[in-house]
């Protein structure tokens, strides 16, 4: 009895054996006794894992379906497939689908992580990406100078054909465009090309500043390859923005400081500030990276009170200077030099003294106010936080960490009030995160954060009810009621991505 959709048979040989698979509007149905053998089968197929009720399936659906009939205009062999979900829970369990839409390549078998868009020229777009040259063909030297002249960072592989280079160099193309941070990538294996240039078996990145041209001379690994190219794609003197964000953090530029110089596009003396800064950034770029913050950006604002050039407890003279660092995903660490004036001098005696160890780190610190104790919940500083809550083992201390601007913590400010004539034989405290840093101590980044200090040096933090009633059972608890869960990732169940 034949079915209500249209259905095609398609006939793949696997092991000596007739395997069916059934097509449904042109796209491969794949079960779990079916989908490894067509992983197996066909060298390039782009898999979309749905569920009938999931409202993005309902909207990516059909341009699946537009897409394998683009493929099919075309007379790709890429084939395109999909999987029920909620048929097929043990295939997606053993795939490790958590959500839907989701959609995987296989390339020659291996898998490949989709980051395409949803439309069907997107799909398709993406798939010529993923499966077309790892880096884009160069036929000679007209070429390269079109390619090179076209991107402000460019970068060229010139290799013979028969260089065992060339298959490593187009592996670190390979995907490249999902590595976050990207440039333009070509390759040409023209000797009158290579001559041209003056470069045999070697990768080239071409750029419209600076030294204009770089040469690699490393190992062709992968990550060696894209490291090269990303340390040297940026300026002597970064223009701080969100694209350049991006670079300036991605490997291997993380491990690297950053002197952040904020001054305003609008004055007199910026020009002659940049040129300063590209004059003394030559002496330090393997270790510095330098960048120029325009304090007239909205944009910006946010940034300049956060690494403290201006907030409610400092107001630098502009312009002014940090060394920032953000290794390892961490928190912003700086560094700020006695004298903040920028200066041709000054500038380089600072980054200088840094590089040798001598600058120590920059902790905010709030003065503390003369009524500081005034009231049942004690105003806390960087300046007291150590004495009276790290040092102080002989009893427990309950602080909240807040920041001004937070809703949430102006609300439970009575609850603190409350709090602090309730236990009265306990240091109940309140700090402003955002300018004060205790040495030795974790940042806080989200308020209100709640602990508990217990005079044995552990502590709790709480993640209840902002209540009186809540609160004050965490204490008398000691820290058990409400605590919040320690940290650690839980597996998530599947649902609409």
């Amino acid at each position: 009895m034949a079915r209500p959709l249209a259905l095609l048979l398609l006939l793949a040989t696997v092991g000596g054996k007739k395997v069916v698979i059934e097509k449904s509007e042109g796209i491969l149905i794949l079960t779990e006794e079916n989908y490894d053998k067509a992983v197996e089968e066909f060298d390039n197929m782009l898999v979309y894992f749905y569920a009938p009720w999931c409202g993005h399936c309902k909207a990516l659906g059909p341009e699946f379906v537009k897409a394998g009939q683009l493929l099919k205009e075309r007379d790709s062999e890429i084939k395109l497939a999909k999987v029920d979900g909620t048929e097929e829970e043990g295939l997606l369990d053993g795939q490790g689908v958590t959500g839907y839409p989701t959609l995987k390549l296989y390339r020659g078998g291996q898998e490949v992580k989709y980051t395409g868009g949803r439309m069907a020229p997107e799909m398709v777009a993406w798939l010529d990406r993923k499966l077309g040259p790892a880096a884009l063909p160069l036929a000679g030297v007209a070429e390269v100078e079109q390619f090179t002249a076209k991107h402000e960072v460019a970068v060229v592989g010139f290799f013979a054909a028969e260089s065992p280079g060339l298959a490593r160099y187009a592996e670190a193309c390979r995907d490249y465009d999902d590595y976050g941070v990207t440039y333009p990538v070509g390759l040409t294996t023209d000797p009158a090309a290579a001559q041209h240039f003056g470069v045999t078996d070697r990768i080239v990145l071409f750029k419209k500043f600076d030294e204009r041209k770089v040469v690699y001379e490393g190992e062709l690994g992968v990550q060696e390859v894209r490291d090269f190219i990303t340390e040297n794609s940026m300026p002597t003197v970064i223009e701080f923005n969100h694209d350049n964000a991006q670079k300036m953090f991605k490997r291997p530029n993380d491990g690297k400081s950053h002197l952040l110089v904020f001054h305003n596009r609008s004055s007199d003396t910026f020009e002659e500030e940049q040129r300063m800064m590209a004059r003394v950034g030559k002496e330090f770029r393997k270790e510095v990276l330098f960048t120029s913050v325009d304090v007239g950006e909205e944009d910006h604002r946010r940034m300049v009170e956060f690494l403290g050039v201006r907030h409610r407890i400092n107001n630098d003279t502009l312009p002014s200077m940090r060394i920032v660092t953000m290794r390892d995903g961490g928190a912003p660490v700086r560094y700020r030099p006695e004298d903040t004036s920028v200066t041709e001098d000054n500038l380089r005696d600072f980054v200088t003294r840094y590089t040798l160890g001598s600058v120590p780190r920059d902790y905010f610190t709030e003065p503390l106010p003369a009524d500081w104790d005034s009231k049942p919940s004690k105003y806390l500083t960087a300046a007291n936080f150590r004495q009276l809550v790290v040092e102080d083992v002989a009893r427990t201390k309950l602080v909240m960490w807040f920041a001004p601007w937070c809703g949430h913590c102006k609300t439970i400010m009575p609850v603190w009030e409350e709090l602090g004539r309730r236990f009265p034989d306990m240091l109940v405290g309140r700090i402003d995160a955002t300018v004060n840093e205790v040495p030795g101590l974790p940042a806080v980044h989200s308020f209100p954060t709640i602990k508990l200090y217990r005079p044995d040096g552990t502590e709790a933090e709480y993640n209840g009810e902002r209540t009186v009633e809540g609160v004050s059972k965490f204490v008398t608890s000691g820290g058990v009621y409400g605590e919040a869960a320690p940290d650690g990732e839980v597996p998530p169940a599947r649902d609409e991505l």
